[in-house]
């Protein structure tokens, strides 16, 4: 296994340097909640659908609720960005004997300081807007090689002080499939029927008022975890993702009396497709080196995110502590984020 310290090495430096042009699919609801979870998920690509090695990240695929373990398993993780933004995530792992588990998480991102004016550009105050996603997700062991789970997630979002918040519940499902010792293959549906509905009507009145609703991407998920060793793990991860957009175009079918034909509504069906890697390697019992990238296309462009990262895990017997970090390059080079996460079991 000489070779694995060069070749974690080259993904590391391949990633950084063929990420000339990194953007992201953007512009639809829940953006915040498919960023990733914890440090060692971003550290990895987010290619995590298959991976349960890492301990129970059931964000990613809600069958990974099910894995076994005799303690409960908690993450506290926060991302330090720039522009006066924050992304907090917490989530407890619970097994219910003999064969099933149950995992509850919480998303929280939150933008600040956003300076709020009239049309006329005069100033009226501060604002802020927060979004929350609260998970839980219940799986079971069928077999030791077949698990199976469900999740129901609750969105909130709250924009603005006159504007009602917009709750909603949403649904992911999964399924994890060993086919050998080393080898996993896992499929995730996620965010079936999330969506964010406002009414505006109490902010701009009867008339000019409207119900407007924004539904998160549908994503559909599939993965494959490979051990090379007890020490090194590889991961790949392939995302189609359908969203929605309604688009106004002009109709030049129809002729009015001015000359310019009307606009009209219609809602357009996009996909964008992912493609993810990741890599862990233990150099030692209280280290472990992770990285990854992100690949996809954007508007008919190619782009790639790495990412990298480690874990400490220190000496302590009681709660088993580890420190992890993850760096992520975020789109369009405009910033990085870096990811902090403390593990505990209890």
């Amino acid at each position: 296994m000489k070779s694995v310290k060069p070749i974690l090495l080259f993904i590391l430096i391949a990633s950084f340097g063929a990420a000339d042009a990194i953007a992201q699919s953007g512009g639809y609801a829940g953006s915040f909640s498919r960023m990733g979870f914890s440090a060692r998920g971003m550290a990895m690509g987010n290619a995590m659908t298959a991976v349960h090695h890492e301990g129970s990240y059931a964000y990613y695929n809600p069958a990974m609720a099910a894995i076994p373990t005799e303690t409960i398993q908690l993450d506290f993780s926060t991302a330090a960005l720039r522009f006066d933004r924050q992304l907090h995530m917490v989530t407890a792992n619970i097994q219910l004997p003999p064969s099933a588990g149950l995992s509850i998480s919480l998303l929280n991102a939150r933008v600040g300081n956003i300076d709020g004016r009239t049309s006329s550009g005069y100033h009226t105050g501060m604002l802020s807007v927060n979004e929350f996603q609260l998970i839980g997700n219940f799986a079971i062991r069928f077999s030791e090689r077949i698990w199976a789970g469900v999740g129901i997630k609750y969105n909130l979002a709250n924009y603005h002080t006159e504007l009602p918040n917009s709750q909603n519940i949403g649904i992911d499902a999964g399924f994890r499939f060993a086919l050998t010792n080393r080898l996993t293959f896992a499929v995730a549906i996620k965010d079936l029927l999330s969506e964010y509905r406002f009414d505006s009507s109490d902010l701009f009145g009867q008339n000019a008022g409207s119900v407007n609703v924004y539904s998160f991407p549908l994503r559909l998920i599939t993965g494959t975890a490979y051990e090379v060793s007890d020490a090194w793990l590889l991961s790949f991860d392939a995302e189609f993702r359908f969203q929605s957009s309604d688009v106004l175009r002009a109709d030049t079918t129809i002729r009015t009396m001015d000359g310019f034909p009307p606009m009209v509504r219609t809602e357009e069906i996009s996909q964008t497709t992912f493609f993810r890697a990741g890599s862990r390697y233990s150099l030692h019992e209280r280290v472990t080196i992770r990285a990854g990238f992100e690949f996809y296309d954007a508007g008919g462009e190619n782009q790639l995110q790495p990412t990298a990262g480690f874990s400490l895990h220190l000496p302590y017997d009681r709660f088993s502590p580890s420190i992890d970090y993850a760096f992520v390059r975020e789109p369009s080079q405009f910033s990085s984020m870096h990811v902090f996460s403390i593990r505990l079991h209890i």
